[in-house]
């Protein structure tokens, strides 16, 4: 025979049969060698169908909530109906459980709770087998490292162009114009290149008026990024944030506590190994007296933050200085102008005499500084979200 078993409203049937059960805990033969309930599971029917008990209807386990219906040995919170002379309105002796006072006010349960990292959360167990709720701590915030820059790698590339004119420096554009530059790759010793002798003539008026010298060019590598400090893994980007971040989980039979004989006014809550008596209620709220051992859990958690990747600003700040000689005799003998030449200024021009004599050049004392780079990153970001806030309080009672 085909057994069709409805989960859509197993709790809600239950609900309903354990809360007759708790009330009078009443054995309801008619379901004894019967089909039960289709709300019913297997484990939980004495005879699923005559033909599958020759013996006898078996007895139903105590965590079921129909456990009163079944023959006896009857579970300690219900009647024997009779086989023993019990009473009826015998309370459960917790058998399994612990005894703890009922939920206060607004607050849901006593239910048994886990608390634990959520890769390892336990199954429910067969005592209280539904998934109450599923919480998860607030994930905490990235670590994020500290980022630094190394100083870049460069050189200074002296003056290359050095432009005669036969107008002063006071009339830029209105000369001629003769090439004194140095050869490529030059060294900044003593050049004669391009000499200029003493007198001669561009368009009728002497060749040397004035002259500009370029300034020299800094060139600088990119810097070398550096990371220091041990950042921790971003977390996975997963609803339940972190697996190795604490979750809790409540359980439930789907059916009202049963109240203690040996202790009045308490419940018997489940009380498996890694689980403890707890309330829970929506919300952030203070716990109750007697709950004191406090879990703010979250439903839902999008926690997509993490650290920035570190970088490194293009060099800045770099200084370079030269000393440009030029000479008026052969070897570079008979200064006749010395000036200093630095990165990034205009090109400096200086007027001589009409039809003076240039020689040679030299560049002498050249200094350079490392310009500097700026680091970014190792910053959070993203966002985190929660939703679905409950408090979870553990028994702890005040001693």
């Amino acid at each position: 025979m085909v057994r069709l078993v409805r989960l859509g409203f197993v709790l809600t049937l239950g609900l309903t049969v354990a809360a007759a059960i708790v009330a009078g805990c009443e054995v309801q033969s008619a379901y004894i060698g019967s089909d039960c309930l289709p709300s019913t599971p297997d484990r939980c029917c004495p005879c699923p169908s005559p033909e599958a008990c020759p013996n006898g209807p078996e007895p139903i386990p105590w965590d079921c909530p129909n456990a009163c219906d079944g023959p006896p040995p009857l579970p300690p919170r219900c009647s024997d109906a009779g086989d023993d002379g019990g009473d009826a309105s015998m309370s459960s002796a917790c058998a399994g459980g612990v005894c703890v006072p009922p939920a206060p006010g607004a607050w849901k349960g006593p239910l048994p709770f886990h608390y634990g990292a959520s890769i390892d959360v336990p199954a429910c167990p067969e005592s209280a087998p539904i998934v109450a709720f599923d919480g998860f701590v607030e994930p905490a915030s990235p670590s994020c490292s500290t980022c630094s820059c190394d100083a870049p790698i460069g050189t200074c590339h002296r003056p290359e162009t050095w432009t005669v004119s036969s107008a002063a420096c006071a009339d830029p554009g209105l000369g001629v114009n003769t090439n004194f530059d140095p050869p490529t790759s030059w060294d900044g010793s003593c050049n004669e290149d391009k000499a200029i002798i003493e007198g001669k003539l561009c368009g009728a008026v002497p060749c040397v008026r004035s002259i500009t010298i370029s300034p020299p060019v800094i060139e600088e590598q990119p810097c070398t990024v550096h990371v220091s400090g041990d950042p921790a893994p971003s977390p996975p980007h997963a609803w339940h944030g972190n697996p190795w971040e604490p979750m809790g989980r409540a359980c439930t039979s789907g059916a009202s506590a049963p109240t203690c004989t040996a202790e009045s006014g308490k419940v018997c809550v489940p009380s498996p190994p890694g689980f403890s008596p707890c309330v829970l209620r929506e919300g952030d709220h203070p716990c109750p007296e007697g709950w004191g051992d406090r879990h703010l859990l979250y439903g839902q958690v999008e926690d997509d933050r993490a650290c920035s990747a570190c970088t490194c600003s293009e060099p800045s700040g770099g200084t370079c200085d030269v000393l440009a000689s030029i000479f008026s005799e052969p070897a570079c003998g008979q200064l006749n102008l010395s000036l200093t030449v630095s990165a990034g200024m205009v090109s400096p021009c200086h007027d001589f005499m009409p039809g003076t004599q240039l020689s040679g050049k030299r560049i002498d004392a050249l200094t350079y500084e490392p310009g500097t780079c700026t680091p970014s990153g190792g910053e959070l970001v993203g966002d985190l979200v929660l939703a679905e806030a409950t408090t979870v309080c553990c028994y702890a009672p005040v001693i």
